[in-house]
């Protein structure tokens, strides 16, 4: 592994907002994951694992420890279990599993992240979430330096969280997943519908880092609140609610990551004083 220093992290998210790391590496295996999270320990330096980049906002002023950044992960089969690394793509995986015979996991094509970060927030959409999907996971214990794997009970899945939350230094190294078998035609069409949804309903192909806030419940939405609060295209420097999912903001071209932290106040603010509703953002803040 490279060990660089001073690197810049807007490239490296959605958002394409971020200052730099104080130190940065690039990890391909999970061996380099776990050699890396055991440097920083023993520099005594915070660290933090990056992935696609979606789903997080990393401050103007930047990271002061160790950002790892987990690049590509293999992905196995083992009868209807798929077993696949942190740094496997969600598309990858929908794809290597429909070629494999194993349906299921379809909806996994609205997900822009990876496996790590898919489990660690118990990622979901079109009705699906993780924990309906994880077997067990392969993880790494950054205080104890040693590898453990917990099952699901043990990952303490719920809405959008996860033990790996409450516990930052339990890092995903991968995960196993049981999907049933079933064929590739019908899979193929599904997938099709699902793309075909989240094109027309999401800003696909611009700098956001998806939905912003949890939904306060399983019938409130919180893009609903947004929009009721008559808030899309309100903007705050570079930064603006999507027209088209109120639960989006958009970096257009020129956005600092303070213009989106106002943004998100701004929304929060509003949304409470319209329906008394405090929004709990979904999107991680790092750097703050």
């Amino acid at each position: 592994m490279e060990m660089k220093e001073n690197v810049f992290l807007k490239p490296f998210t959605v958002f394409q907002v971020g200052g730099p790391a104080r130190f940065f590496v690039e990890a391909r295996s999970k061996e380099e994951v776990m050699g890396a999270l055991k440097w920083a320990k023993e520099k005594k330096i915070p660290s933090f694992i990056l992935g696609l980049g979606s789903n997080v906002l990393v401050s103007d002023q930047g990271f002061p420890g160790l950002v790892i950044k987990i690049s590509g992960g293999k992905v196995s089969r083992d009868g209807d279990l798929i077993t696949a690394e942190a740094g496997a793509k969600m598309a990858e995986v929908v794809n290597f599993s429909i070629q494999n015979g194993l349906v299921g996991f379809e909806w996994a094509i609205g997900i822009p992240g990876t496996i790590g970060g898919s489990v660690r927030g118990n990622a979901g959409c079109f009705g699906s979430e993780m924990k309906d999907f994880v077997v067990c996971t392969d993880v790494f214990d950054a205080n104890a330096g040693r590898e453990l794997e917990l099952s699901n009970s043990e990952c303490r899945f719920s809405y959008r969280q996860s033990i790996f939350k409450e516990k930052p230094e339990f890092v995903v190294l991968g995960a196993s997943l049981r999907l049933k078998s079933g064929g590739s035609g019908e899979a193929k069409e599904r997938l099709g519908e699902f793309v075909k949804e989240r094109v027309q309903s999401q800003d696909i192909g611009s700098k956001t880092a998806g939905c912003v806030f949890k939904n306060p419940s399983a019938k409130i939405r919180a893009g609903a609140l947004v929009d009721k609060a008559e808030l899309k295209g309100t903007r705050i420097g570079g930064a603006v609610v999507s027209e088209k999912h109120a639960n989006f903001i958009i970096n257009t071209g020129a956005a600092s990551a303070e213009d989106i932290v106002m943004l998100v106040g701004l929304i929060k603010e509003r949304v409470h004083r319209k329906f008394n509703v405090l929004l709990e953002e979904e999107i991680q803040y790092v750097g703050f």
